[in-house]
């Protein structure tokens, strides 16, 4: 019989992603469906293309949710903490209003497995130092209260890293020294923002190639993960280690120049950036501890393993991607 797997946030990034890895699985019957506010997009229209049931509803719209998640055996549910709605000083409601409807949803259309992008607890993890917005009275918050439940048979959160496709997006160059698109005046691409803290092992995911394998891999056993923060890692390196591994694959020179102070990092009143300011600051305020723990990526390689070989995939290219491998296919011949 063919499980029903619900994604809400199904043209996001993630969202596309966990779609794209699902309707590849070869050893097991998934059904497939995406929710979006807007059917007729084209990012909508090739979602159905590939034969994924695309519904419309409105995250603020409770009894529309509940007809999308109708018959769901599980979901995947990300919740867009920059979405415009938010960018409006009057708005009242918050990311954890949205999240909360999202959950009693899922619940009033009996889905048994919910899986959740959200965060570790900024506030917690730098000893109340630290607290920012997006991570603990949102994100954070809607896991707390999914699990809180007790309806599910299993709630995981996957938490997603710093997104290697965050390079591609030519409008943060600027905020970061240029890197990698716009050179410094001696010529070098310069990767310039604060420390991570502890190893410096910032937690880079690749959204496109690796988060769904990840969230897939999960569906696949959702008992093993009840109750867990799965560590959304492609690889573990420093900044200056990111910017080397830009080096070897493209040739160009590039260097790391660290911010001092994270504080003075230059976020031009942007809400969303204001958030990757607050990062910083609780990071190292916590030794790198953006997961509240030691960060790893075993547990996503096995993740990765095990959703590859259910689509047939076996040996190096079950692997999760390197720093290397995604520069070289995306810049090398830029």
């Amino acid at each position: 019989m063919s499980r029903l797997i619900t994604v809400f946030g199904a043209t996001g990034a993630q969202g596309s992603s966990v779609l794209n890895s699902l309707a590849a699985n070869k050893s097991q019957s998934f059904s497939l469906r995406g929710i979006t506010r807007n059917p007729s997009s084209s990012s909508a229209q090739k979602l159905a293309a590939s034969g994924i049931e695309v519904v419309n509803a409105d995250g603020w719209d409770k009894d529309s949710l509940i007809a999308a998640f109708k018959g769901s055996w599980g979901v995947f549910a990300n919740t867009n903490s920059d979405d415009a709605v938010f960018e409006n000083p009057e708005e009242k409601r918050t990311e954890l209003d949205l999240g909360k409807i999202l959950v009693d949803a899922a619940i009033e259309a009996d889905v048994q497995h919910f899986v959740y992008s959200g965060m570790a607890s900024a506030t917690e993890t730098s000893k109340g130092k630290i607290p920012v917005e997006a991570f603990d009275p949102e994100k954070h918050a809607i896991g707390v209260y999914a699990q809180s439940t007790k309806h599910f048979k299993t709630v995981t959160i996957v938490s997603p890293g710093w997104y290697f496709e965050n390079f591609l997006v030519q409008e943060m160059a600027p905020i970061f020294g240029g890197f990698p698109f716009i050179p410094s005046d001696d010529g070098d691409l310069v990767l310039r923002c604060p420390r991570w803290g502890g190893k410096e092992d910032v937690p880079f995911i690749a959204i496109g190639d690796d988060f769904g394998d990840i969230v897939h891999g999960v569906f696949l056993e959702p008992e093993k993960w009840d109750g867990t923060l799965v560590q959304g890692v492609s690889s573990m390196r420093s900044f200056t280690d990111a910017v080397q591994a830009f080096e070897k694959a493209t040739g160009k020179k590039a260097h790391f120049e660290e911010i001092p102070n994270w504080q003075n990092l230059e976020v031009y009143g942007i809400r969303a950036l204001e958030t990757v300011k607050g990062m910083f600051g609780f990071c190292q305020k916590s030794g790198g501890r953006y997961y509240g723990v030691e960060t790893e990526n075993d547990t996503a390689a096995a993740l990765k393993v095990r959703a590859s070989e259910a689509k047939g995939i076996f040996g190096d290219k079950a692997k999760l991607l390197t720093l290397e491998e995604w520069f070289q296919r995306e810049f090398r011949s830029k």
